[in-house]
């Protein structure tokens, strides 16, 4: 083999060895862009997500909420009315007294 012919072919194999450098690192370039893209989607998708859940937290969270709001409140009315039934009952009582304590004067 002549000096041409081993130049020649060192030159084949460096030539060879930059296109094939330059094809693994376009591939490994495709491969961070795909990564890259596919972390986003799954970012958002976990965003979405979580978003969902919370709202679904959230409307759960006021539901019981105004259960325990309404149940509060008819307690309350029942209270009320029982005080007032209570005063109706006792009114004349009262004022009974009253004009008794006017009339001793």
């Amino acid at each position: 083999m002549s000096k041409a012919e081993i130049l020649s072919r060192i030159l084949t194999a460096e030539a060879d060895a930059e296109s094939s450098l330059k094809k693994a690192t376009e591939k490994a370039q495709n491969i961070i862009s795909k990564a890259r893209s596919e972390a986003a989607v799954i970012i958002s998708e976990a965003r979405s997500s979580g978003q969902e859940n919370a709202l679904t937290i959230v409307d759960a969270a006021k539901t019981k909420a105004a259960k325990e709001a309404d149940a509060v409140s008819t307690d309350g009315d029942e209270q009320i009315a029982t005080i007032k039934n209570n005063s109706d009952s006792r009114r004349q009582d009262a004022v009974d007294v009253v004009l008794a304590s006017f009339m001793a004067e």
